[in-house]
């Protein structure tokens, strides 16, 4: 679900089966996200932005957020996408990233370029799975828009190929209707994310791949692109 935060409140009294930080067949729930304590996710968001040396006046603020919804009050995002513009134009990536172990990273990118945006590089920092370790590199490409989403994350490590998720989406109407169909399309679509994790983790293991313990490493929450 592709939201505009600013729409939150709006959407819960448009949509019969969407709610904003209640219980509904899908919600939102800004404790799952930010600080992770209730706190509005903009202000989590507008802190990172002072953090950063780029200004962008509050009139011309747009900030999106992609990410599973809770479905029937559940919900384990791998990876949410936060996507801060000035007017129109892309300015900050955030990819908050979450394990199993119940802790978050979120990796901060400022955008320069056209070509940063399609191409962003950063050490990974950040324990995520226990069959890789922290040697590694992630390289992001994100394209975000009215019609489609196309995210790739490809993981190297000795600058060697080693894992690729990528995700890919059409544009459909954010309604009561379109909610329902996709309800029954993909039941249960948050579970079988968590599942799906350990079920994999469980053949990695049977394979016999080498387990790597967490480094117990103190990371700070968020991290910033030089």
């Amino acid at each position: 679900m592709l939201i505009d935060i600013d729409d939150l409140k709006d959407l819960d009294k448009k949509l019969n089966l969407f709610s904003f930080n209640k219980f509904n067949i899908f919600s939102f729930y800004e404790k799952d996200h930010g600080l992770k304590n209730g706190t509005p996710v903009k202000d989590w968001i507008l802190e990172i932005i002072s953090k950063s040396d780029i200004d962008i006046e509050a009139n011309n603020l747009k900030i999106y957020c992609l990410c599973y919804p809770r479905i029937l009050g559940y919900v384990f995002n791998p990876i949410t996408v936060w996507s801060i513009y000035d007017r129109k134009e892309l300015k900050i990536l955030i990819y908050e990233v979450r394990n199993t172990f119940g802790e978050d990273h979120s990796y901060v990118f400022m955008l320069d370029s056209e070509e940063q945006k399609l191409n962003h590089r950063r050490k990974k920092l950040f324990h995520v799975s226990p069959f890789i370790n922290l040697n590694a590199e992630y390289n992001f490409s994100t394209e975000i828009n009215e019609d489609f989403t196309n995210i790739v994350i490809k993981e190297s490590t000795d600058k060697k190929p080693l894992l690729l998720a990528s995700f890919n989406g059409k544009s459909v109407e954010l309604n009561d209707l379109n909610l329902i169909k996709i309800f029954f399309k993909y039941p249960l679509m948050t579970l079988k994310v968590i599942f799906g994790i350990h079920f994999h983790a469980l053949f990695l293991y049977l394979k016999k791949v080498k387990f790597e313990p967490h480094p117990k490493n103190k990371v700070d929450d968020i991290s910033f692109s030089d």
